[in-house]
């Protein structure tokens, strides 16, 4: 009997000492909370920066390609096959918490998953866009293509890429990463093999092409706010913390 009540005091001692650890650090982190800018800064430290790199790289690669490209068809396939590479090139950062089982981690953690994917959207987001930029600022200034050609052959196909990516990635379904890059593979197959055929290309409308474009930006952003808003259902991970 005298054993079972100091089992039991051991137990509530030990309960109130998390107790108190748990109150002691809300009250340290409550201090002092992280800005935004604080808080993009403090996971860019974590994402791998060769990433950026490569896709980088791949645009310089483009470049070059176009720059020695003989005929529009060329370039219509190196835009239609770089663009889902681009995107593809974001996927191991993204998927890399996922596939390391991560996640129960990172639900305990004080900042939630929604908080630490938004930032890692947000700074890939934004590196991309200053990418993007650049290049098509320099295809521009070489003539080699106009804006609207390099919106419609590499941005679609690089949206519907991220659309996929961000499906799987949220989708309680899909577990491998390697999925995600088969349905990528198709869908680049699938834009190649209409690249091939001039006259369906030719057929669709300047209006219709500009209507597909902004439905993939229309659905990526919807792939993005429905991953984000349902991240607890889809990852099956609650947070103890926040």
């Amino acid at each position: 009997m005298d054993w079972n009540m100091k089992t039991q005091c051991r137990e509530e001692a030990v309960a109130q000492t998390v107790r108190a650890a748990k109150a002691a650090f809300f009250e340290a982190e409550g201090a002092r909370p992280l800005s935004r800018w604080e808080f993009l800064l403090q996971q860019s430290r974590y994402i791998q920066k060769h990433w950026w790199l490569l896709q980088g790289g791949l645009l310089i690669l483009l470049w070059c390609i176009l720059r020695s490209a003989d005929s529009s068809q060329y370039m219509q396939r190196s835009l239609g096959v770089a663009g889902p590479l681009f995107a593809l090139l974001a996927l191991p950062e993204l998927w890399k918490n996922r596939g390391c089982n991560a996640m129960e981690v990172e639900g305990a953690a004080l900042y939630s998953l929604r908080q630490i994917y938004a930032a890692r959207f947000t700074l890939f987001a934004g590196a991309d866009v200053l990418l993007l930029s650049l290049f098509f600022l320099a295809v521009q200034r070489s003539g080699m293509a106009t804006l609207w050609e390099l919106l419609v052959q590499f941005l679609l196909p690089c949206n519907v890429s991220c659309c996929i990516c961000f499906s799987c990635l949220y989708s309680r379904r899909v577990s491998s990463e390697a999925l995600c890059l088969v349905l990528c593979g198709i869908w680049t197959a699938f834009w190649e093999s209409l690249l091939l055929r001039d006259a369906v290309y030719q057929a669709i409308s300047p209006a219709l092409w500009g209507a597909l474009l902004a439905a993939s930006f229309a659905f990526l952003g919807w792939c993005i706010f429905r991953g984000q808003r349902s991240w607890s259902k889809t990852w099956e991970v609650k947070p103890i913390w926040n």
